[in-house]
């Protein structure tokens, strides 16, 4: 069987040295199960541990498609803090080496992601709600429940904003996919209430008809929290 891994060639696009990063190829992904958030269960390497390029000379990170398509001039907080980095000239910890990750370096790469996010100037606004929601999925991988429940947190009101924002829909999901999500988020953490809102909004949307599959799984989660919220109720 052929490495599922593999280096790939990149110029960062704010301090301007090559450098190599690992990638998974597309080829050995293969999803054993699908959860109710969206996550997915792998079998062999998860895809969520190379999501991120980092650069090992000044330390910024983005999600892989996301990297080497800014440009420098329209960041001035990205550079300012770039030439920083530069100037430290400081060892680089693990999170920076080539070759197998594991659940907490792809932590530390998503949190520096997350917090360059938080620079630009402008960016698509489904990028930090995403990088988010792979905190959730990275934390469930480490069994790390406290951690898991405070992405979820996280997450939820990420994508709240970006519901807020009126920003475009992703193609897949659609208001009633981010609806959902948003509930699912809220469910998993035990707040019933909540969740069911906002999937009686992804079931009222007027996009409803268009995703029957998103629709059939708001209806199940709708039970199962319900069923939950019958349980809480009898045992106060």
């Amino acid at each position: 069987m052929s490495n599922p891994l593999w280096n790939k060639k990149l110029k960062c696009p704010f301090c301007g040295v090559e450098f190599e990063t690992t990638r998974m190829r597309s080829s050995a992904i293969k999803v054993k199960e699908k959860e109710s958030d969206f996550g997915s269960i792998y079998e062999g390497e998860c895809p969520y541990l190379y999501a991120i390029t980092v650069c090992p000379h000044c330390t910024f990170a983005a999600m892989n498609k996301d990297f080497d398509s800014l440009r420098a001039g329209a960041e001035p907080k990205i550079m300012e803090a770039s030439k920083k980095m530069r100037q430290l000239n400081s060892k680089k910890p693990d999170i920076f080496a080539l070759g197998a990750s594991t659940p907490l370096v792809a932590v530390k790469r998503h949190e520096l992601a997350i917090a360059f996010s938080k620079m630009r100037a402008f960016q698509e606004p489904a990028i930090l709600p995403s990088l988010y929601l792979h905190l959730v999925w990275l934390f469930r991988l480490m069994k790390d429940e406290p951690k898991e429940r405070a992405a979820m947190t996280e997450t939820a009101a990420a994508y709240e904003e970006f519901l807020h924002k009126g920003s475009d829909m992703p193609e897949n999901l659609g208001e009633p996919g981010i609806l959902y999500l948003i509930g699912e988020l809220y469910r998993r953490r035990d707040l019933y209430k909540e969740a069911r809102r906002f999937y009686e909004r992804a079931l009222a949307s007027r996009e409803i008809r268009s995703f029957p599959k998103i629709a059939e799984m708001i209806r199940d989660m709708m039970m199962e929290a319900k069923e939950k919220m019958a349980i809480s109720d009898s045992t106060e």
